[in-house]
């Protein structure tokens, strides 16, 4: 499990995130919750291990090759949208108020009662 995380963390760092917020042009359901995991980890009060997961479900995201393949319409993101999910499950203590504001700021329309 852990190797696993590790190697997705490897394809995560803030300018392949947001070179992929560009390319998906707001296209996915779960965009507010993985500002808020991008907006966790930049969080000096963030824990190390957390961090790594959560760098490694936006790595499993940003990488277009997984167990679901992106390119297929709807089911492609499915796998994807999970990640978040179970990554923001593990970091739910840490997911402050402000990181959610953060994403109210970008995202105004955005429901972030998660």
């Amino acid at each position: 499990m852990w190797k696993l995380l590790l190697f997705f963390t490897r394809f995560y760092s803030p300018g392949r995130f947001l070179r992929f917020l560009s390319k998906t042009k707001g296209k996915l359901h779960f965009l507010p919750k993985l500002l808020a995991i991008f907006y966790c980890i930049q969080d000096k009060d963030t824990p190390k291990l957390v961090r790594l997961v959560l760098m490694g479900a936006i790595g499993y995201v940003i990488l277009p090759i997984d167990v679901v393949p992106d390119f297929l319409p709807v089911a492609g993101w499915v796998d994807d949208a999970a990640v978040v999910a179970a990554a923001l499950k593990f970091a739910a203590a840490y997911i402050k108020p402000e990181h959610k504001e953060k994403v109210r700021r970008i995202l105004p329309f955005a429901h972030c009662d998660w």
